[in-house]
């Protein structure tokens, strides 16, 4: 069993430490025995009691209150909200680490499976489409040059024939020098034509090779989200993370677990019962006292009578409000440290004189784990209280 010992109020735990004294067996040997030796002569030594000198060892008794739980214990709870469908644990259920404990019904997150899966299709159909437009638009690039290499051929013949006739003017006719002058000017219209079409398909080209890179990322962005679906559909089947033991089952078949702000806990698993921790809160004025390896005593109300051992394993630093306080439950679920004056005890009940009021609801396991304003869920009355 092992002892945890921390600076603050409280006592289960009884921790010994032991001190070397002087043990006198009568009050004021010494000055007994003076007085003998003085007025040894006026009496007889039947008059006076003499003792000795010894050395001996002195208990200091710390006290303090704690609980008795295990070294190493897990909350098991849902990622994602959902109906619980099926439970493959119960309490004191002994189970193996990837043990499948509880399952969520699936047939919501299964439709966004399969949604997703309609999604990356779709992205994947978008990719090929703007494949196909590429090679069309790079097609439409390759004829666009080809007529630009041949404008420029029909405009040069075009040309040379106006020159042509213009040099036999005297014998070709002016309708036909006109005419030739016509074909030369609409095949430099034809050139320059040619040469805008070659840049509006690369245009073409270059806007298909873009809607290519979103379908692209299209497809990417659809796998990623599937991947997601699929890991949220895989959340609804739970197993358990460590060995241990079912301490704690916090919800049935049919229940509605709701995965919000904060996991929820389906169940508390115990690694080891039978390597137990006491987690004890000892008064400032007595941790100087405690250290670690030192043997300690404790005593619980589920046998009561018997006397348990153990050693103390470590001394942390709790650092925190001076004096005797406790946790005051308030009507949001949060708690207040709030500063009480302890009256007597007896039979692991004690009796708080001031700064509580009637009907109040306060933390009385699991406080060593609070701070002043976390929230706590209350499971049926003040007494099940977990922080």
């Amino acid at each position: 069993m092992e002892i945890l010992a921390g600076q603050t109020k409280g006592s289960t735990t009884v921790m010994k430490k032991r001190r070397t004294s002087m043990l006198i067996s009568a009050m004021a040997a010494a000055t007994v025995v003076a007085a003998a030796a003085t007025w040894g002569n006026r009496a007889k030594s039947g008059d006076y009691i003499t003792g000795k000198v010894d050395r001996g060892n002195v208990d200091v008794i710390v006290s303090a209150t704690g609980t008795v739980q295990a070294v190493t214990t897990v909350e098991i709870g849902s990622q994602v909200s959902g109906t619980v469908s099926w439970l493959g644990a119960d309490f004191k259920s002994r189970i193996k680490r990837g043990q499948v404990i509880s399952k969520l019904d699936s047939a919501i997150l299964q439709a966004q499976v399969e949604n997703q899966q309609a999604a990356l299709a779709n992205a994947q159909a978008a990719v090929q489409a703007a494949m196909t437009d590429i090679r069309d638009q790079d097609a439409n690039v390759m004829a666009a040059k080809a007529n630009q290499d041949a404008a420029p051929v029909a405009r040069d013949d075009a040309t040379d024939l106006v020159g042509r006739d213009r040099d036999l003017k005297d014998v070709v006719a002016g309708r036909d020098i006109e005419a030739a002058q016509a074909t030369a000017d609409a095949a430099d219209a034809r050139d320059q034509q040619a040469a805008a079409q070659v840049g509006q398909a690369q245009a073409a080209l270059g806007q298909a090779q873009a809607k290519l890179d979103e379908a692209k990322a299209g497809v990417a962005q659809a796998q990623a989200e599937l991947d997601q679906a699929k890991v949220e559909l895989s959340h609804t089947i739970i197993t358990s993370p460590i060995d241990g033991v079912v301490v704690s089952r916090n919800v049935d078949v049919g229940q509605t677990v709701a995965a919000s702000l904060q996991a929820p806990t389906l169940f508390v698993v115990a690694n080891d019962l039978s390597n137990m921790q006491v987690l004890a809160a000892i008064d400032e004025a007595d941790v100087g006292q405690i250290h670690e390896g030192i043997t300690a005593t404790f005593t619980v109300d589920a046998y009561p009578g018997q006397t348990f051992s153990g050693r103390i394993s470590q001394v942390r630093l709790n650092a925190g409000q001076a004096g005797t306080f406790v946790f005051v439950i308030n009507s949001d679920h949060t708690v207040e440290s709030r500063p009480v004056v302890l009256g007597r005890s007896l039979d692991g009940e004690t009796v708080i004189e001031k700064g509580l009021q009637p009907d109040e609801k306060v933390v009385t396991d699991g406080q060593l784990r609070l701070v002043p304003g976390a929230k706590v869920e209350i499971k049926g009355d003040a007494s099940e209280v977990k922080p």
